[in-house]
């Protein structure tokens, strides 16, 4: 029994293909998708209540963990897929898979792996990953900690130790610190794959780097790096705005002496 728990607002033309997703399931689990909605104007209420989702409107402002949080309380199952809406299951077992690391009960958490990762990929064929406390390396181990895009957590853990709600992103990463701290395990790289089907605007990416620095206060990059960087990137952002210029420059030669070169109908 699994309860898919999806954060929305105006996402309206991917939302269906994901649920569209979920439909296609082959499994004798009961499922149920609950969509916490912060005040879309889209259509995305009607294509929800399409696939029979119950839609709850958020009740304060939206943050990534209040979110979850809020969500969790209106799921019934114990074990809670949390799934972006630009997200697309990509197997008819994912669910039967998944189910199955959770009959550990000391498991609180199952990464699924995204096609886009090859490095995850390949290990997911091999052995999925297993992390707790005692073998959490931080430098490895961060990038596979959970993602809030297509993640699977255990309800109860979840009720224990709440989401961070101040947090601006990577709030699932720092629930997975919290409870391997209290004996926990996270599953990752489990052979449960979906397609992320979404661009990220840079902002996302500065948010998350910000949103890692407060947790560990490790910066990603020295002032040194910073530097070297500079220097190293100038030359190449010029040589490719250079080589778009010049090759729009062309495309604009050809059409300025198409009518002085060629002649409609003859085709010489």
């Amino acid at each position: 029994m699994i309860s898919v728990l999806i954060r929305n607002k105006n996402e309206g033309a991917a939302l269906k293909n994901a649920l569209q997703s979920i439909k296609h399931q082959q499994t004798n689990y009961a499922i149920e998708i609950i969509l916490i909605d912060d005040h879309s104007t889209d259509n995305s209420i009607d294509i929800a209540q399409d696939y029979n989702c119950r839609v709850i409107p958020l009740e304060r402002k939206f943050t990534y963990g209040y979110a979850i949080n809020f969500g969790l309380k209106y799921c019934k199952y114990d074990i809670v897929l949390l799934l972006s809406s630009h997200n697309i299951l990509l197997s008819t077992n994912f669910f039967n898979k998944l189910v199955q690391y959770f009959e550990d009960q000391t498991v609180a958490g199952v990464r699924c792996t995204p096609v886009s990762n090859g490095k995850q990929v390949e290990q997911s064929l091999y052995s999925e990953c297993s992390i707790d406390q005692s073998n959490y390396v931080h430098e490895r181990d961060w990038s596979n900690l959970l993602i809030a895009n297509c993640s699977a957590i255990r309800k109860e853990v979840a009720f224990k130790t709440p989401f961070n709600e101040s947090i601006r992103s990577n709030e699932e990463k720092l629930w997975c610190l919290d409870v391997l701290k209290k004996g926990y395990t996270i599953y990752s790289n489990v052979p449960c794959y979906f397609i992320y089907n979404k661009i990220n605007k840079p902002s996302a990416f500065h948010r998350d780097l910000i949103s890692k620095y407060q947790i560990d206060g490790m910066p990603p990059m020295s002032i040194s790096k910073y530097l070297i960087f500079l220097v190293k990137s100038f030359p190449w952002v010029f040589k490719i705005s250079f080589s778009r210029w010049l090759a729009n420059t062309k495309t604009a030669t050809v059409q300025v002496r198409l009518p002085f070169k060629y002649k409609k109908g003859i085709y010489n």
